[in-house]
This record gives structure tokens, C-alpha cells and sequence, in this order.
């Protein structure tokens, strides 16, 4: 873990990732108070899960625009996202109607899902093991929330935060215009592997029978310690398909674990917007703490019990949606809100990255955790206010007991495609599984 976490690639991808999950959510938490300046607490609840949904529209986009541009267009592509930007929160900041600020936000929220995912996907390919995959997301996290908390208890100006936001997004789209030009340079060096050797064909990439857009960092150092054992053989190859009944599953879990979140969100931001509570200050803290312990808990025996710790955090959100439904203090619904909240995020956001790299297109589905979650929340977004707003205690309880149920049958239904056997290691991933199984042909010739 010390190894790994001294690293250039591993501190580089780590804080991109949290750089750009500050800016996401700050940027959430700034359009909020914008837009509750003149709109009720329910239509600014409304735009919110909105403007989550287009974000899930921006996350979809990224694997396109890479399809379709190429190599220098790709950074032209990001470099005028950046100017786009960081219009929008010029937008955002100033007097306007709440049509167009409405829009910038939309618009704005666009733009942070395609540079969301393009920063998820740097992310799998610059950590080279995945053994603690979970402990990286959750530090991500937990660094990201404490930088939202210090930005939210240190600057009270409005231009001030826009400025932090628009240099958290240069950053980001900084280390991305790097890592394309790495891509970039591998890519221009290919037609000059095809004409070589096949033992030079191997060491570009392992698995001769899979293209470098299958495969989606030939440059990670496992790929080049399979490539020095020289074996390259069928043992070492995982069919792409092997991953989708998992994915299927995975993305109905995590809609349906959204729908209880939401609803406890929904109950929080309503609050916020209200001025019962001001959830920027001191709770962030706490959804801090239960990302770090997320990424540790979750990476315990090769993440063998992720699923059963994510289901317990389930059975606590659902027993929170009750005592709130039941007159309990909204003091406590925050926090098993916030405790649970960070689980949640390390745990979709781990398992999609590791999922990622058994599929045909990583660049989709390594950021696919945050999209869907989203675009869950945008969906269930009228049924959950409705449902809040209705003040039917019964109908919201025996709802979400009925979504826990339904958590409970999908969560027990993936757990059983993880088993070993299915999965293609357990708790790894295909590099992973390359890397073990070369260091071990490598001990032995």
C-alpha cells in the first residue's frame, strides 16, 4: 500500500480525482444557493437532480468524442470545454434571469460529466494495482470533502469560490491535455510496432488478440511485466463479454440503492434550502471520515466483503428514511446520511472502475458509477418530492422497505456472479489477474 501510494502515477491519479470530485460537488452545493435565491426549496431541489441527470448525459459523451476526434482535435475538444466552463460560472455569479442561469447550469454540468469521466478513466489506467483500489477511491474522497469543507468555512465571497472552481477546473484539464499527449505518443508509435517483430508486437501489447482500444492502458506497468515473461498465452485473456451480466446487475443495484439515497437527499437539500441547516459546514466532515473508512473496510480480503458492508449501510439509510418519516431529529437523519452517503460513493465507484477494464470500451464504464447514480437521481426525483411533500408517513416507510427488498435480492444475485469461478479474480480485475499470473510464469522459467 506504502509502495503504491508513493508513486507519481498513483498521487497524480488520486488527486484528479479528487480534485475533480471537489469541483463536482462544490459546483453542486454553489448552483444550489444560486438558484434558491429565487426559487422554492422544491423547484431548487428539482433543477438539482436535473442537472445531475445532464451530468450522466456528459459522462455517456466522453467515450463518443474520443471515437470521433483524434489525437489533437481530442485536445482541442478539452480545451474548449475549460473556455466553455468557466463562462458558465461567470453566468452562474452574475445577475441573471433564472432562465438563463438555469441553463448555464445545465449546460455547465454537461461539460463537468465529460470531464468527469475522461478523469475516471485516468484513473484506471495510472494505478497499476488494483489491490487497493477501494483505499485510493476513498482517500479521493475523503480529500475531496475536506477541501469542500474549507472552501465552504473559509471563503464567503461568491467570486472568490467561482475563482478556486475555475482553478480546480484548469487543473483537471491540465493533467487530462498530459495524459492525452502520453496517449498520443503511444498511439503514434503503433505503425512502427506492426512492421516488427512479434516479440515486439507482444511487448506493445500482451494479448496479440486484443486491439489497444480493447485493452485500455497497454502502458500500465503489469501489461509490460506480462510482455518481458514472454508469455502471452490463452490464460491470460478474458473475454470482454464475461463482465456485462455483472455490469446489468450492477448499474439496477445502484439505481435502486439511488432511490433510498435520494430520498434522504432530497430530505437534507429541502432543509438547506430552507435554512433549517447550512450542510456545507461541519457534516461534510463526517461523509469525509465514512469515505476514508469506506476505502479500507471495503479493500479488507480482496474486497470479499464489500457487498455485505454495503448492504448494512442499506438497512441503516432505510431505517433513517423512517425515523425522519416518524417526527425523529433531523439531526440524526443528516448523519447516517452522511455516514452512509460515503459508503455508497466508494462502493459504486470502486466497483465500476474495477469492472471497467473486462469490458469492451473502458473509457464508457470506468465513470459509469457517477453517471448512473446521477441520472437515478434525476429520475426519481418528482416521485421522491412527491412522496415528501405528501406528508404520508405510511406510503414513504412501506416504499422505501420495498426498494431495501428489492436492494437485497439484486445485491445477493451479484455477490453470487462474484464468486470465484465467475468473476474474473476475486476482488481483482483482469490486470490484476495478467500480473499475478506473469510474476508466476516468470518465478518458475
Amino acid at each position: 500500500m506504502k509502495q503504491e501510494l508513493t508513486k507519481l502515477a498513483s498521487l497524480r491519479a488520486i488527486s484528479m480525482l479528487a480534485v475533480f470530485t471537489f469541483l463536482f460537488l462544490s459546483t453542486e452545493y454553489f448552483y444550489v444557493n444560486q438558484i434558491a435565491q429565487n426559487a422554492s426549496s422544491a423547484r431548487t431541489v428539482n433543477v438539482q437532480n436535473y442537472a445531475l441527470g445532464v451530468s450522466a448525459v456528459g459522462f455517456c459523451l466522453y467515450p463518443l468524442l474520443f471515437r470521433f476526434f483524434r489525437d489533437r482535435l481530442r485536445s482541442a475538444v478539452f480545451f474548449t470545454l475549460a473556455m466553455l466552463a468557466i463562462v458558465c460560472f461567470v453566468i452562474l455569479g452574475s445577475p441573471v434571469p433564472s432562465g438563463l442561469l438555469t441553463a448555464a447550469g445545465m449546460l455547465l454540468f454537461l461539460v463537468l460529466g465529460i470531464l468527469g469521466n475522461a478523469v475516471h478513466y485516468h484513473f484506471l489506467c495510472e494505478i497499476s494495482d488494483k489491490k487497493y483500489f477501494a483505499r485510493m477511491v476513498g482517500i479521493s474522497y475523503g480529500f475531496a470533502i475536506l477541501l469542500q469543507f474549507l472552501n465552504n468555512s473559509l471563503i464567503s465571497s461568491a467570486l472568490a469560490e467561482q475563482l478556486l472552481l475555475c482553478a480546480a477546473l484548469l487543473f483537471i484539464v491540465f493533467f487530462l491535455f498530459r495524459f492525452q499527449h502520453r496517449e498520443a505518443s503511444r498511439s503514434s508509435q503503433m505503425p512502427d510496432t506492426a512492421n516488427s517483430s512479434p516479440q515486439a508486437s507482444d511487448a506493445t501489447n500482451p494479448c496479440p488478440q486484443v486491439s489497444d482500444m480493447t485493452n485500455p492502458c497497454p502502458h500500465m506497468p503489469d501489461a509490460s511485466a506480462c510482455a518481458a515473461s514472454g508469455n502471452t498465452g490463452s490464460q491470460h485473456k478474458l473475454p470482454a463479454s464475461g463482465a456485462l451480466p455483472q455490469l446489468v446487475l450492477l448499474i439496477f443495484l445502484v439505481i435502486f440503492m439511488t432511490c433510498i439515497f435520494s430520498t434522504l437527499d432530497n430530505t437534507v437539500t429541502l432543509g438547506h434550502a430552507d435554512g433549517t441547516m447550512d450542510i456545507g459546514q461541519w457534516p461534510r466532515v463526517l461523509l469525509a471520515c465514512s469515505g476514508l473508512a469506506a476505502g479500507f473496510l471495503f479493500d479488507l480480503h480482496d474486497r470479499r466483503f464489500m457487498n455485505l458492508i454495503m448492504y448494512c449501510i442499506m438497512m441503516l439509510s432505510t431505517l433513517s428514511v423512517a425515523i425522519l418519516q416518524l417526527g425523529g431529529s433531523f439531526l440524526i437523519g443528516l448523519i447516517v446520511f452522511y455516514l452512509s452517503s460515503g459508503f455508497f460513493v466508494v462502493f459504486f465507484t470502486t466497483s465500476f472502475l474495477a469492472l471497467s477494464e473486462d469490458t469492451r470500451c473502458p473509457r464508457l464504464w470506468a465513470g459509469m458509477g457517477r453517471a448512473v447514480n446521477n441520472a437515478g437521481a434525476a429520475l426519481v426525483s418528482n416521485l421522491s418530492l412527491s412522496l415528501i411533500a405528501s406528508n404520508s408517513s405510511i406510503t414513504l416507510i412501506i416504499t422505501a422497505l420495498l426498494l431495501f427488498a428489492t436492494v437485497s435480492i439484486l445485491i445477493a444475485a451479484y455477490s453470487m456472479l462474484k464468486e470465484p469461478g465467475v468473476q474474473t479474480e476475486t476482488g481483482g480485475t483482469m490486470t490484476h489477474k495478467m500480473q499475478a499470473a506473469c510474476e508466476a510464469n516468470a518465478s518458475h522459467n
